[in-house]
């Protein structure tokens, strides 16, 4: 199957200074590197996670690929097409084809704004507005299950879960082919976030989206997954098949998350890994393997090299970077050495960044 969202090598950097500030002090590199490389494509009908720590760079790849964020090199093609080679008014009708739900339900909702013309917004950008405005909004308000009189309500009068739920209610206005879910159960209660996971499941199978899911929770990736990638510091350092990555990790990173990953179980025996220390600044990133300052089993390559991509012999679709992959490495260093390498030194290139 073709994929529908390709993404190749993007990458995307944000200033921290001005131009005249780094000129007057003589910075050589006044930005941060939020993502750096990254690639993969999404299938129709396929659901694609990205799971990382917080500041691993997935919400800004999500906001790249909708448009409300500027890459410095790469691309972004939609359905075969390249969208940075379009103009503003060539790129609307793919733009229209693609759709968000924002991490916070009830600030991305305007509050001067009912919930009727919150779900009618998308038809006047587009220029699709019909006469039946109030039977449109009504007809989205049934497709996730709230009564047509929440129509009349403001933002402020919803709860968390209804928020969501008119969050994707709107995102399904155009009838999108993907749907880009940044934490969609992010603050809601566990019997909502059931009910929020189960909806999107459904009318995905209904009208055959493509999502990309982001995400802390990995029962929710495992929910709705089929392919996974795992993110840090703006990098994939894992990408594969949901069940295969949580079935046979193979980078020390995807190994942590899985152990952490909370068990609902009183009874159940837990292998848990600790990471030492915090993931490092953006601005000072570590040479060789980016997650050798954290990582159990670093051993002297890890550095000075910084790991090529490979891929499990038995399933090349699954691929990590990693010098020694869970399965076929040498005995884990004590603490005093994992944290030897400093997380401020520079990169092979003598810069911080990719």
């Amino acid at each position: 199957m073709s994929a529908l969202l390709r993404v190749e090598d993007l990458r995307v950097r944000f200033r921290t200074m001005s131009a005249p500030k780094a000129l007057a002090t003589g910075a050589k590199a006044p930005f941060i590197d939020a993502v750096c490389g990254v690639s993969f494509e999404i299938r129709r009908g396929e659901t694609l996670a990205l799971v990382g720590e917080s500041g691993s760079g997935k919400s800004t790849i999500a906001r790249t690929i909708i448009g409300l964020q500027r890459a410095v090199s790469g691309s972004v093609s939609f359905d075969g097409q390249e969208i940075e080679e379009l103009s503003g008014a060539e790129r609307k009708p793919y733009l229209r084809r693609m759709a968000m739900i924002f991490q916070d339900p009830i600030g991305s909702l305007s509050p001067r704004l009912t919930v009727r013309s919150l779900l009618t917004e998308p038809f006047r950008i587009h220029g699709l507005m019909r006469r039946d405005a109030r039977g449109d909004a009504e007809r989205l308000l049934g497709m996730v299950g709230l009564p047509a009189d929440f129509a009349r309500r403001y933002p402020h009068q919803l709860s968390g879960g209804q928020a969501r739920r008119v969050g994707i209610a709107r995102a399904l206005a155009l009838n999108p082919d993907l749907i880009i879910a940044d934490e969609p159960t992010a603050g809601l209660d566990v019997s909502v976030q059931g009910e929020v996971l189960n909806l999107l499941a459904r009318l995905q199978d209904e009208l055959g989206m493509a999502v990309l899911i982001i995400t802390h929770n990995l029962n929710v990736v495992r929910h709705m997954a089929d392919r996974t990638a795992i993110m840090y510091l703006g990098r994939f350092v894992e990408v594969g098949s949901t069940e295969r990555i949580f079935e046979h990790p193979r980078h020390p990173y995807t190994e942590a998350l899985l152990a952490a990953n909370p068990e609902p179980d009183p009874d159940a025996m837990l292998n848990r890994i600790e990471l030492k220390g915090e993931m490092p600044s953006l601005m000072r990133r570590p040479s060789g393997c980016e997650f050798h300052t954290r990582c159990r089993y670093a051993q002297d390559i890890c550095y000075r090299a910084f790991p090529e991509p490979s891929t499990s012999p038995d399933d090349t679709e699954h691929s990590f970077r990693c010098h020694f992959p869970l399965g076929r490495r040498a005995a884990p260093l004590d603490a005093r050495f994992r944290l030897c390498g400093a997380s401020g030194t520079r990169n092979e290139e003598g810069r911080h960044g990719c």
